[in-house]
């Protein structure tokens, strides 16, 4: 009698666990749940192991200490973001780990949306979104230190979503979501206006597409975006050199001088950083699918088209800059909201080409589970063990040492901090959030002369090569135009501190100088 109801205790114990592990692998509810408590560990471990900060990240420090309708030759929305963030829970490393974190939570989240709306199979759907963990763009770079391209990202998402929503179903709502997410996109990065012209040339090419154009509440979109963008767009015409500069100086890196070399040059370097954000995510879908992948390739949905027509429109626009204007280079962050729905892609041709091998499927979902319980772990030991990687990384740079060994000794604390570059003024104003901080780079940070008064003014510069070096000329730049060409230049100082995490006799060199303006 007992062994007979342990048998049956047991069966509908085995009843109740199938029972909820196919209610679970079902719906996939299960995969945002996932990413909420991966990008929570990552905000967690990040706000652990360092108070310093990345380049990117330590933009933020700096241009996070007023709002502007512009900055630099990146448009503005996550500076406000970030400032907005800033003003109400401080500014740390917490408040830009937490932001950062959360809006890419709000990138995979509405990745599956999107996935789930485009696709039948949920299982698909669900495999899209985690495969965004085998892009190594995705999982390192933009995790580590994208900022501006993570905004872009989730705009991209969510301007396809409610065109697809639009062409599906269209509402007065969601022709006024697409001009919203158009304009904040554009605010995001400018080559959002890229993604703006593909997705139209894909609605175009869309049987219902080319109905939704033809919709009188269609006049609703444009005029949105440009009501969103306008502000900025104002700024932007007046500071067109500030914009382009940069931007131009860095995507022509590669010029060798004639025109047909640099379009050569240019089109290598298009095809190379598309392989490389590309091929990872390839690899694993041809690896898990073998020939059924392969034989999808060939396979067509109307939705599989419309994810291919945006690929091709951009590709052609790329080209069509690469002859008109001589681009040379090509930064993978820049063509990552291009290329990070091409999981998507695929998934939609495994669709087309009907039911996949359920063990095929069950084995897809492996790799990026394991990705993001290894990832964490992967990014914190670069940190932790920077011998094991044999490097140091900005993270190891000890700031906060040099702080409170230099800037706050003595009862010190300088009127205004005036460093060489974005990355040391932003990890300065990370650890002294109450005093101004200048960065020689960028010259919108600075201060007039009567804001700075009698100072004192403490100049840092970089170490050279891990030992003691000169005051840059860009310091002493800056003090002769603040002060007169007969200004006295201050006393040079070094202090070598340990690095984070780092061995003996491993030292980070500090170039300092105190400036009294009234002595000066």
């Amino acid at each position: 009698m007992k062994a007979l109801a342990q048998n049956n205790f047991s069966q509908m114990f085995d009843r109740i666990k199938s029972a909820t592990s196919e209610r679970l692998f079902s719906d996939f509810r299960w995969v945002d749940w996932v990413f909420a408590v991966y990008f929570c560990v990552q905000a967690a471990i990040r706000i652990s192991i360092s108070s310093s900060v990345r380049i990117d990240e330590a933009q933020q420090f700096v241009v996070g200490q007023w709002l502007a309708w512009g900055y630099d030759a990146q448009p503005p929305l996550y500076n406000w973001v970030q400032y907005g963030v800033f003003e109400i829970f401080g500014t740390s490393v917490a408040s830009l780990a937490i932001l950062k974190n959360l809006l890419l939570f709000l990138v995979y989240l509405a990745y599956h949306g999107l996935a789930k709306q485009l696709l039948n199979d949920k299982r698909l759907a669900a495999l899209a979104t985690l495969s965004l963990l085998t892009m190594p763009q995705m999982f390192w770079q933009a995790q580590r230190d994208l900022t501006h391209t993570v905004g872009t990202l989730l705009a991209v998402v969510l301007f396809i979503y409610f065109v697809v929503a639009t062409i599906r179903r269209p509402t007065l709502g969601s022709y006024a979501m697409i001009g919203l997410w158009a304009g904040l996109g554009m605010l995001t990065k400018y080559n959002f206006a890229l993604i703006i012209i593909s997705v139209f040339v894909a609605v175009l090419c869309h049987p219902e597409g080319r109905k939704r154009l033809l919709d009188r509440r269609f006049l609703l979109a444009p005029a949105i975006a440009i009501l969103v963008f306008l502000p900025h767009a104002l700024w932007m015409i007046s500071n067109m050199d500030r914009v382009l500069a940069t931007t131009v100086q860095t995507m022509s890196e590669r010029g060798a001088g004639g025109k047909l070399s640099d379009i050569a040059n240019g089109v290598i370097e298009l095809i190379k950083t598309s392989v490389a954000i590309a091929a990872p995510t390839t690899v694993v879908f041809f690896l898990t699918f073998r020939r059924s992948f392969l034989r999808s390739l060939r396979s067509r949905s109307q939705w599989s088209d419309f994810v291919g027509t945006i690929f091709l429109s951009t590709a052609a626009i790329l080209l069509a800059l690469i002859v008109v204007t001589t681009l040379t280079e090509f930064r993978d962050r820049w063509l990552l909201p291009f290329l990070f729905l091409l999981p998507l892609y695929f998934c939609l041709k495994l669709e087309a080409a009907g039911e996949q091998n359920p063990a095929d499927l069950k084995r897809s979902f492996y790799l990026p589970l394991v990705m993001a319980i290894s990832l964490p772990i992967i990014i914190a030991g670069g940190v932790l063990f920077p011998k094991l990687f044999k490097s140091y990384e900005h993270l190891n740079t000890p700031y906060a040492s040099f702080v409170n060994a230099v800037a706050l000794a003595d009862g010190k604390r300088p009127v205004a901090v005036v460093a060489t570059t974005w990355l040391k003024a932003g990890n300065i104003r990370v650890n002294m959030p109450n005093t101004a901080v200048i960065s020689a780079e960028y010259p919108g940070s600075d201060l007039s002369r009567q804001a700075i008064g009698n100072g004192p003014v403490l100049l840092v510069w970089n170490e050279r090569d891990g030992r003691q070096s000169a005051m840059p000329d860009s310091l002493k730049d800056w003090l002769t135009a603040k002060f007169g060409t007969t200004v006295q230049m201050p006393v040079q100082n070094d202090i070598a501190l340990p690095f984070y995490y780092g061995s003996d006799p491993d030292r980070y060199h500090f170039g300092y100088a105190w400036f009294y303006p009234k002595a000066g």
